[in-house]
Order: structure tokens, then sequence, then C-alpha cells
């Protein structure tokens, strides 16, 4: 069976499939570039275009006024409510295989509103080497996503996603790290007037994923090395943010964290 054929069992029409396709294998183009590729008419390019935004399976990046479009982690085929059949589980490498040409350059796709922070929250969770994250608890939940995060909890655990955590000291935060045992989490609490920080970062795999809740947008940064880096600072404000947390807690934050949950 082609790859072709294995997308459209997947729910792609032929021409949906087609510009997938073209895109895994450039990696980043323009519409025009994706037209000629496909042989598919520029409308109607634009068109499939945003239909497979709304499906998360692409994303754009503004540069110089031109939007550029790449394709996102097949992966996100699987993911897709679970379905885990055979046959596209064995296309995957294939699949894969067609954008590694272009591993090693850095690829920056831009995210906005609630669907486009939901395809970057939703790709955190095809991970193979667990999240490690920054976060000010109270901006991301208390925002666009609010109603998103219990489902995104319930996946993650599901998936078996560990996570690690810096997070600002306030109650928000003390309630994740008391149910980190149950939603596959590791926390530290850091001071939250001297590290004031908004944004949410995550690393994994070979990304690098920012969210600005308030300002509703986001970006994934895909380069080894750049995760690499990432990871290295990450683990080494991890390590000092289990000392600062030790003169943080106060009695009662202990006795509630050891507290059984009602």
């Amino acid at each position: 069976m082609n790859l072709e054929t294995v997308l459209q069992y997947q729910g792609l029409n032929p021409k949906e499939a087609k510009i997938y396709l073209v895109l895994l294998e450039l990696q980043e183009a323009l519409p025009s570039v994706i037209s000629k590729r496909a042989g598919i008419k520029r409308p109607t390019t634009y068109v499939i275009l945003e239909q497979l935004q709304k499906k998360g399976l692409i994303s754009h990046v503004k540069r110089g006024g031109n939007l550029y479009f790449r394709a996102l982690n097949p992966k996100s085929f699987v993911q897709e409510q679970g379905q885990k059949l055979k046959w596209l589980e064995e296309a995957l490498p294939d699949l894969s295989n067609l954008n590694r040409k272009y591993a090693s350059t850095p690829q920056m796709s831009v995210f906005e509103g609630k669907e486009g922070l939901i395809q970057i929250m939703e790709d955190t969770l095809t991970t193979s080497t667990g999240l490690l994250c920054w976060a000010n608890i109270s901006v991301a939940v208390h925002t666009l996503l609010e109603d998103y995060y219990p489902l995104y909890i319930k996946k993650k655990v599901k998936n078996k996603v560990f996570l690690k955590g810096i997070f600002p000291y306030e109650k928000r935060s003390l309630e994740f790290k008391k149910r980190g045992e149950k939603e596959l989490r590791e926390v530290h609490l850091i001071p939250a007037d001297k590290f004031p920080f908004k944004n949410e970062i995550n690393i994994y795999d070979d990304k690098v994923a920012i969210i600005s809740h308030q300002d509703e947008t986001g970006v994934i940064i895909q380069n080894q090395s750049i995760a690499d880096t990432q990871r290295v600072i990450f683990n080494l404000g991890f390590e000092y943010a289990k000392l600062l947390e030790k003169d943080l807690l106060t009695k009662d934050d202990l006795r509630y964290l050891v507290d059984e949950d009602d």
C-alpha cells in the first residue's frame, strides 16, 4: 500500500494526502512551490493548506511578508483519537524518512490562537524522551487552554509521558507538585518574585516549544543541537531549584504535600 493510500485511509482526501507528502519531502515551502510540486492549482492548494492546518498536520511561519508551510510530525496520525492501525504504524518510518534530509537545519513553526496552542501541546505528547518544562502554572492554566489542560494531563498519563518541571511557587503549582506521582510529574518550585517568568517552555526529543499564553501564540523549534543545549540549561536549573525549594516551602506546605488526597 503506497503512502498516499495510507493517508487516505486515515481520513485525508487525495489532494490533502498529496500536499502533505510534498511538505514532508520539502520540509518547508511557499504555496507556489507546493502547488507546482503537487501538480495542484494554486487556489486549490491554499484551500487544502488551510484544511491541513485545521487538522493539526501542518503549520506556517511568516518570513519577509511570505507564508512558508511545513508538515508536522507524522506521529500525529497515530496519536489522533488513539488510533494505532497496523498499516499506519508500518508506514510511519517511510513518512518520517521523507524529511530527515533537513533534520540538521533548524526549523521553526509558528502557531496562533487556541487551536494552534493545542497543536503544540499535542505535539509534546509524541515525545520519546519525556518532557522538561518551565512554566508559570497560573498563567498557563488560567488562560486560553484552561478547559483543555485536564484532557491534556489525562492523555499525558495514558501515553506514560513523564515531566520534569520548574514552576514559580504559588498555590496552583503546589497542587501540581502534590499530584506529581499520580500525574507522572516531578516538580520543584522557585521564588516567584525572583523568577517571574510567564512563557511556557517544553523541551523534548529534538524540539523546543515556547508558548506565550498571554499573546496566544507559540513556536516549535526543531533542531537536535538547540534542544540538547536547552536540555542542559534546564537540568542546571532543575538542580538549583531543588536547593531553592528547601528554603521556600513552609511547614504547612510540607504537611499539605504529604496529606492524602480527599
